[in-house]
């Protein structure tokens, strides 16, 4: 359950450590300000990576070029490093290395700049990484990578290990010995979960249960540097809510995906990460959620996680939502992917100000040096960033 802190307090009293409202300075009151972004570029895999002339890579390193973040997370970038322990990929770099080094460092079109992130973390990932249990009740533990009986095997699903991953480049230093990972976590030591058990179709034993982690990638804190201050960055990517039957397994654990994101914002005492250490963040603390969170406004198969979790809670600053005119073209400004879903988020804690904010999806009738095509290129969801203001 989802507890008040005295951070909203704190939010409107002016006295944490980050961002005051727009047009209050001071000599001891300094300003900085970081763009922060995520993109999910659909299933980015280590052969496009490793090596240069992709048009998918090359496609989404321009739309990061023209935006520039500070700091940006990456969903569905393949894990090298989980994925050569079955398959003859190269362990080094890691692929969001080789992504900068072979893509963003190089200008994608005249006019733009390379751009260059010293900072980089990459969590592993439950993606294809076998639970030993039969998971989705064919009968069968499928134990081979590569195919889609095991990926329904394992913790999340993937055809091996590592796919569809997770990782957060940064231009600011990232504190590694602070970041918290959640990627063990059970579900069933949620309270009150939408956990489901011996149903028809999906659903969890009493014995798998005990063991079945309820991050479909990884839930990740990591602490970014930006100037005196930290702003912790929270990493997730639920698992999609839909690939199911009536008893709305996905759905439900994409809920609880998300509400374990709101729980940890709110300092839940229940939360415990992959160290053992236990409770959530710090009243005080500043934070940016990120990522594509696979769940819209008022979504029934995940019980409107969405607007719950993040839109009507006080704990994430939602007063300046990022618009596009391509998405209101589509349907709506808020709109982040193609298939007509505001599903990617950069939510703030609201001590953070937002100076501004956008979804890099250009009108149809919009040319700029071929960003819109570049933009379908990429992926079918779209770059979601803001400007944030914190004390220098």
């Amino acid at each position: 359950m989802i507890h008040t802190t005295r951070r909203r307090f704190l939010s409107l009293a002016g006295t944490t450590a980050l961002a005051t409202t727009a047009g209050v300075t001071s000599a001891r009151c300094a300003e900085r300000t970081a763009t922060f972004a995520t993109y999910n570029i659909e299933d980015l895999t280590t052969e496009q990576v490793q090596s240069t002339g992709d048009e998918q890579a090359a496609a989404a390193a321009r739309v990061i070029q023209e935006v520039r973040p500070d700091v940006l997370a990456l969903n569905e970038l393949v894990n090298n490093v989980q994925e050569s322990a079955v398959r003859d990929v190269p362990r080094t770099p890691t692929n969001a290395r080789a992504f900068i080094e072979n893509y963003l460092r190089i200008p994608q079109r005249d006019g733009l700049d390379s751009i260059d992130y010293e900072y980089i973390y990459v969590p592993k990932s439950n993606t294809g990484v076998h639970s030993g249990m039969d998971l989705d009740n064919n009968g069968t533990i499928d134990k081979t990578p590569g195919d889609q009986t095991y990926g329904n095997d394992a913790y999340g699903f993937g055809r091996y290990p590592g796919q569809y991953a997770l990782a957060i480049v940064s231009r600011y230093p990232i504190e590694k010995s602070a970041v918290r990972s959640f990627r063990t976590f059970r579900w069933m030591d949620m309270p009150d979960s939408e956990i489901v058990r011996e149903s028809e179709g999906m659903s969890l034993t009493d014995e798998e249960a005990e063991h079945f982690r309820l991050s479909s990638k990884t839930h990740v804190d990591i602490p970014v540097t930006i100037g005196e201050h930290t702003v912790h960055a929270l990493l997730a990517h639920p698992t999609p809510p839909v690939f199911d039957g009536p008893e709305n397994f996905n759905g439900k654990r994409c809920h609880d995906e998300i509400r374990l994101m709101a729980d940890y914002v709110a300092g839940a005492d229940y939360i415990y990460d992959d160290s053992g250490a236990c409770g959530g963040l710090s009243e005080d603390a500043s934070y940016v959620l990120l990522g594509d969170m696979n769940a819209a406004p008022g979504n029934e198969e995940s019980l409107d996680a969405a607007g719950t979790y993040f839109l009507e809670n006080e704990n994430f600053n939602t007063r300046r939502l990022p618009t596009s005119p391509g998405g209101a073209q589509a349907g709506s400004p808020y709109l982040t992917a193609e298939f007509g879903k505001q599903v990617d988020y950069v939510l703030p804690s609201p001590d953070i100000a937002i100076r501004n904010s956008a979804i890099v999806w250009p009108s149809k009738n919009a040319q700029k040096n071929g960003l819109s095509d570049d933009v379908q290129t990429a992926s079918d969801h779209r770059l979601v960033w803001a400007d944030i203001t914190s004390k220098a």
